[in-house]
């Protein structure tokens, strides 16, 4: 049988832009009333396809806040301003997403007067985040047109939603801060900015004039956070700090074939165990998720003992809504494909009368190791594993793993996706007929350690860098989480009785 849906347990974060059909219609070529409809038509599939619409919501207040919301975008001059009352995120859903397709979104950004810097976003703070520009790097954006940090970080906030009640969405997105900003008013001629330069008290007032499509980009491509570049541009990444006796192994994703992943996790925990170091920093801040063994893969190689690797799926339905948009592989889904799609699903949930929901049912776990031993590598130091809001999917599961176990420390933020339950494993994607957006929707829901319930809340850090600390980092051009493990690490070191 031919796997029309590829199982991945991550997906995409938020974007710009998705490559669908070199016929598309051109983004100026859309009306804002095409766009709203769409948007209607997107909320409708997700009542009845997505895995579980109303855990954080109920019906009620769905339907009147997705209302409230397009009737904003109606009040709207132009389509480009409409993108900020997108009502998808009120399903709290780190996985559903809406894109435009490639080329409007190539037409859209052709035509913005931009922002002209990009920023970083953390907690309550917006900093510059480039150097050479008119404003130096690290400082402080107390407010831009009229508009106040707080009311800024609202803004940006609304739209990069996570799972469930968290809030560290913002670690995904604040790259985009530029675009997504500009969009409110593409005509936007100049911007007025109040900011405090690093290590004045006293707020300087500038105006800068908006930048070209191309000043935007190079500005972007400038930005200095995240450091860390090199790792990230790698799936795993290995570094060694002699100066503390301490491995760093990069993971960005665990969408991983497992011969590949053991073959690089067993060569940086057998070098690692050479050296005799005693500490080991894994950072997955920009892990998507990924195919949930591969997380037990990794963490059999930190547990010195077997330990429970437990996860279940479930979903409202099996069935497919809305069919008619349905794509797959850049073409429409064919009743073949359809068909198909159910059967697999069919063989692999049981309906549970009692709640209403398809369970998984052992098929679907066949191969699923739940009594996994550690690894003849395992390394026996202490563990330290960098989080925030880009975990998400299987990273925040490798966390939870850590964090349940007392394996070690999680430093940084809280999780992008939820530490009891996310949705997870296949995904549909629709092509919107009047703008031709792609609408991505999960399939089901995963439960870690095969949870009943979910509180709505990722894996929280055992330890936070005060912001003071963040911003010193930043400003010195280091890495804010490494840097702040790396001193955990030292202070413990050079603790008395060592």
């Amino acid at each position: 049988m031919n796997t029309i849906f590829k199982f991945s347990f991550g997906a995409a974060l938020l974007s710009m832009a998705m490559t669908v059909s070199a016929q598309d219609k051109s983004f100026t070529k859309f009306s804002k009333q095409d766009l709203i409809d769409d948007m209607k038509l997107a909320m409708e599939i997700l009542k009845k396809q997505h895995p579980n619409p109303y855990k954080f919501i109920d019906s009620v207040s769905y339907q009147r806040k997705s209302d409230s919301l397009l009737r904003k975008m109606e009040e709207q001059s132009d389509v480009f301003a409409c993108n900020q009352y997108s009502p998808l995120g009120l399903l709290r859903d780190v996985h559903t997403n809406l894109a435009y397709s490639d080329e409007s979104s190539r037409d859209m950004y052709s035509k913005i007067r931009f922002l002209p810097f990009p920023v970083i976003i953390e907690r309550d703070k917006m900093l510059v985040n480039a150097k050479g520009l008119q404003l130096p790097f690290g400082s402080e954006i107390i407010s831009i047109n009229g508009l106040k940090t707080e009311e800024l970080i609202r803004f940006a906030t609304n739209l990069s939603y996570s799972d469930g009640w968290i809030n560290t969405g913002n670690d995904r997105s604040y790259a985009d801060f530029q675009t997504r900003f500009s969009l409110r008013n593409v005509q936007q001629e100049n911007h007025e900015v109040s900011f405090l330069a690093p290590g004045s008290k006293n707020i300087k007032k500038v105006t800068m004039p908006s930048a070209t499509p191309s000043q935007a980009f190079n500005s972007g491509r400038q930005s200095i956070m995240p450091l860390n570049q090199l790792q990230r541009a790698h799936f795993i990444y290995s570094d060694f700090q002699p100066a503390t006796q301490t491995g760093i192994l990069t993971v960005n994703s665990f969408n991983l074939q497992e011969a590949y992943a053991y073959k690089e996790f067993s060569e940086f925990f057998k070098e690692l165990n050479k050296l005799k170091y005693k500490n080991v920093i894994i950072d997955i801040r920009s892990n998507g998720g990924g195919n949930p063994a591969i997380s037990a893969l990794l963490y059999s190689f930190l547990s010195d003992k077997s330990f429970r690797n437990e996860y279940n799926y479930r979903t409202r339905t099996i069935d497919m809504s809305y069919a008619e948009y349905a794509v797959a592989q850049g073409r429409r889904m064919s009743e073949e494909d359809i068909s198909n799609n159910r059967n697999f699903l069919y063989q692999r949930f049981d309906k549970d009368s009692t709640s209403g929901f398809y369970i998984g049912n052992a098929r679907l776990k066949e191969g699923q190791l739940e009594n996994f031993p550690p690894d003849k590598d395992a390394f026996k130091g202490d563990v330290y594993v960098l989080t925030g809001g880009g975990t998400v999917s299987a990273a925040t599961y490798f966390a939870a793993l850590v964090q349940r176990n007392k394996r070690g420390l999680i430093v940084g933020k809280e999780t992008g996706s939820g530490e009891q339950s996310t949705t997870a494993a296949w995904f549909l994607t629709y092509q919107l007929p009047k703008t031709r957006s792609i609408l991505t929707v999960p399939m089901s829901e995963l439960y870690f350690f095969n949870s009943s319930s979910d509180n709505g809340r990722g894996v929280l850090p055992d330890r936070s860098m005060p912001i003071e600390k963040f911003v010193g980092y930043v400003r010195e051009s280091q890495d804010p989480e490494v840097t702040y493990t790396l001193e955990l690490i030292s202070n413990k070191n050079n603790a008395p009785g060592k």
